[in-house]
């Protein structure tokens, strides 16, 4: 009985026992015509060839005009789904009557004989498995009582032999079997094919879900991404505004993960990062949505509902996040610095909120604190540095910059030595534009390399003409603390040096005290390699920093200059006037000379002069000025002092 049981489905399926196996209206509806335009041509060619056979007109009158009628009303009615079971009745109906009036009248006898066994084939096609068996089995039975029992009981039926019957009989069984069992093959197949597609379609939405996953998830933490967070905020504003509540976005940028990964390794740097996730989102709990935006900043979504709690004591309270983990056997402690914009004190839509709670996170950066409030005030100052740092590009590119030069004075003999290279930019739109915005513009925009190059460019330039001009003079210029970490800039003077012919003594390079705060080491060996070319080296602004004394005793620089605000209170003030004076008994000590700025009146030069100060540049003697113009003022600067000391 087991063994059977393996073919029960099979023989089931045969007989059309498996509902499974019908077909749908959509799988029904194109087949209807198919078959309308096929069985009407082979109808009428079937009643053509009977009426012409000798003995079965009937038949062939019979057959053509139910063809006409049923056919034709059939491919009426299919074209209206609700009559598509009418249809198909009327289709098999005119098979079946056809059949049983080819039987009872002898037309099986004739040609006949070649298209009856086509109806469980076309039961099979319109109905499916299971209703095709059905009228499959309805046929056979008609055709035995046609072929049996019609003789017997109408006078007009045909009376057949008895081996034709045989042959007759088996002949319809064989047929309607093989119709049955390809069909059921057919059947199977396209449960298959539909499996497999319900299988690919199940892949290819489980594929797509990872995909929308990816473009709205953050990968590492399982958070919303950017993406997702500008929807989440869009509801959140909405909501929001329904009930009159304020939305607090804080913008959370990560210290030194970047170092931190590299030390760690980036298995170990992506656990870090969903310690700190679960650390913040069980912080803030459900007061808060968390987003990662990028590799080290997060954006956290606060809803604030009571105006007696300030904005100030919620971030401090909630976003103060403990970041410390050790993973891997490293102790780690992240810092963190937080930029909070509101909803809808800065801002009425997602996009604007971030943008203003990220330019927060900025300013509390660039300011060296935790927490920041966006200020629009600093708003706008951001935005005029974007502005200007476009157009310092442009400048740049399009020679819109230019070198002014201020003189450097021996106050030992009067006379004009040097030169010190300032840079002044006139924007055609915003008109001039002082050193101390635009400087720190391409110092932290990356334009401070070009902008250097040609600083450097111009001054040898024009000191090359000074020299064939008979103007014996040194050229002073600055260099930013990131030139000076830059490993081509030896690499730049020593080429410019070839280009114009200069004496590297000729050039004076000033250095902040600020080159040697990040990269000492690095600092170190780029003023060591310029002082093996020759060149001349100055400490800029020296006394406002605090990392110049310990470097002195090893540096090969060659003079300090001291800021200008010692000057300005030097004549009133005794602790200005002591440091001024220490400072220079400290160069003179280690073989350095000193040169003073911002000299503005007689008297502090005076008194430089007699604490042994060797240069001095300020308004007292000139003003910063164009090349043609400093050229003119030199000249007779030169020749008012030959006259003074020739008097």
């Amino acid at each position: 009985m087991r063994l059977l049981m393996p073919y029960s489905g099979i023989v089931k399926g045969v007989l059309g026992m498996l509902a499974r196996h019908e077909l749908s209206a959509n799988q029904r509806k194109p087949h209807i015509r198919q078959l309308i335009y096929v069985a009407l041509p082979c109808a009428l060619l079937l009643a053509l060839a009977n009426y012409l056979q000798s003995g079965y007109p009937l038949p062939g009158m019979i057959v053509a005009v139910t063809a006409l009628l049923m056919l034709g009303t059939a491919f009426f009615l299919s074209s209206q789904e609700k009559l598509l079971a009418m249809a198909e009745s009327l289709l098999l109906l005119f098979a079946l009557l056809a059949s049983v009036t080819l039987g009872l009248l002898g037309g099986i006898a004739g040609s006949g004989i070649l298209w009856i066994y086509a109806f469980p084939f076309l039961a099979l096609w319109l109905k499916g498995q299971r209703q095709g068996a059905q009228w499959s089995l309805v046929w056979l039975l008609a055709m035995a009582f046609s072929m049996l029992a019609g003789s017997s009981i109408f006078p007009f039926a045909y009376a057949y032999d008895e081996k034709f019957l045989l042959q007759a009989s088996v002949a319809l069984l064989f047929y309607t079997g093989i119709a049955l069992a390809y069909n059921f093959s057919r059947s199977q197949l396209e449960e298959k094919l539909y499996v497999s597609e319900q299988g690919i379609q199940a892949k290819t939405r489980d594929y797509m879900a990872k995909l929308e996953q990816a473009a709205y998830q953050d990968g590492v933490t399982g958070l919303p991404n950017r993406l997702r967070l500008l929807d989440i905020l869009g509801r959140e504003i909405s909501a929001a505004q329904e009930r009159g509540h304020t939305l607090l976005v804080a913008h959370i940028r990560l210290k030194k993960m970047f170092e931190t990964a590299n030390i760690i390794g980036t298995d170990a740097s992506d656990k870090l990062i969903r310690n700190i996730a679960a650390t913040m989102t069980a912080t803030v709990g459900s007061r808060g949505i968390f987003a990662r935006i990028r590799r080290d900043e997060f954006v956290c979504i606060y809803r604030k509902h009571s105006e007696d709690i300030s904005a100030t004591e919620i971030i401090k309270d909630v976003l103060a996040f403990r970041l410390e983990y050790k993973i891997n056997d490293y102790a780690i402690h992240i810092d963190h610095t937080i930029g909070v914009a509101s909803f809808p004190s800065h801002a009425v839509d997602a996009e604007t909120l971030l943008r203003k709670a990220a330019q927060a996170m900025l300013q509390a950066q660039f300011a060296n604190q935790g927490l920041a409030f966006y200020d629009e005030r600093l708003d706008q100052q951001f935005s005029r540095q974007q502005l200007l740092f476009a157009q310092l590009h442009e400048a740049l590119q399009k020679g819109g910059l230019s070198l002014h030069y201020q003189g450097l004075i021996d106050l030992q003999s009067g006379a004009v030595i040097g030169a010190e290279a300032l840079a002044r930019w006139i924007d055609p739109v915003s008109g001039p534009i002082a050193p101390s915005e635009f400087i720190p513009i391409a110092e932290k925009s990356g334009l401070i390399k070009p902008f250097t190059l040609w600083v450097m460019r111009e001054a040898f330039a024009q000191l090359a003409r000074w020299r064939a001009e008979g103007l014996d003079l040194f050229v002073s210029i600055n260099l930013s603390s990131r030139s000076i970490l830059d490993n081509q800039l030896v690499d730049d003077l020593r080429d410019l040096l070839k280009e114009f012919n200069l004496p590297a003594e000729y050039v004076v390079l000033e250095l902040t005290e600020a080159s040697f705060a990040d990269s000492p080491e690095t600092a170190l060996q780029t003023i060591l390699s310029l002082h093996k070319l020759g060149f001349r080296q100055s400490i800029d602004d020296f006394g406002t920093g605090y990392s110049s004394l310990s470097y002195l005793k090893n540096l090969k620089i060659d003079e300090l200059k001291i800021d200008q605000s010692f000057m300005r209170s030097m004549a009133t003030d005794a602790s200005s006037r002591a440091i001024v004076q220490s400072t220079i008994q400290l160069a003179h000590n280690l073989n350095l000379k000193v040169v003073a700025e911002g000299i503005e009146n007689a008297k502090t030069e005076q008194q430089l002069k007699e604490m042994g100060c060797d240069l001095a540049q300020g308004y007292y003697y000139c003003k910063p000025m164009p090349a043609d113009v400093f050229n003119q003022w030199a000249r007779s600067w030169q020749i008012n002092r030959r006259a003074v000391l020739s008097a």
